[in-house]
């Protein structure tokens, strides 16, 4: 049984989960959840373990005072879509948009019935800090229009580029979650669209 969809604020606290397992070999505390997302209590990062729990994405064991005692769930997807990867994106400056032929297989329970979806893998790391990797695959559902806040995949002048969309009073900036980068301030005269937001990050293990 595979497990169910979660909602973008689970998926961003199941990816630093995730992630940081990938990179450390072990769970991150309460603590260094809540300091990631900046929750003003603990008890917001046991609600959002519970759901994760829940929905069959963790594991963690009651009746410890460890301070690390998540475990993640290995789950065997069966019904997997295939989704065309399209290229590279950049996490960092923008870069030619280069296009392949090739597949990546996602669970289905991360799509959304009826969406249009394509994979980029991702080359850079302005976007760290929202646990998108250099290397990593990430799933763009396809649309040309995105709300403030929204991680978005978008050409400018003929380069994609892979940052958080924000319109301020006219003004598209399209942000970086990595402090080393600027904000780009897309030129009224530039050609830019956006090309769709994400969906979900696959962290590929070669």
């Amino acid at each position: 049984m595979s497990p169910q969809a979660l909602t973008e604020k689970e998926e961003k606290v199941y990816g630093f989960i995730k992630g940081y397992f990938d990179k450390y070999g072990r769970a991150p505390t309460y603590a260094e959840i809540r300091d990631k997302f900046n929750y003003s209590a603990i008890s917001t990062v046991q609600d959002f373990i519970n759901q994760l729990k829940m929905k069959g994405y963790i594991e963690a064991p009651i009746g410890t005072n460890r301070k690390r005692a998540l475990e993640l769930v290995e789950n065997d997807f069966s019904d997997l879509a295939k989704i065309p990867l399209s290229g590279t994106v950049a996490a960092g400056q923008p870069i030619e948009a280069v296009e392949t032929r090739d597949y990546v297989d996602v669970p289905k329970n991360l799509l959304k019935k009826n969406g249009d979806y394509f994979a980029l893998k991702v080359k850079g790391d302005s976007m760290i800090e929202d646990c998108i990797m250099e290397g990593d695959v990430v799933v763009i559902k396809r649309q040309s229009n995105a709300s403030n806040g929204q991680t978005v995949v978008a050409i400018l002048d003929n380069e994609a580029t892979i940052k958080r969309f924000y319109r301020k009073k006219g003004q598209i900036e399209l942000h970086p979650a990595n402090p080393n980068y600027k904000i780009i301030k897309v030129p009224e005269n530039s050609e830019f669209k956006i090309l769709g937001v994400l969906a979900s990050v696959i962290r590929r293990v070669e």
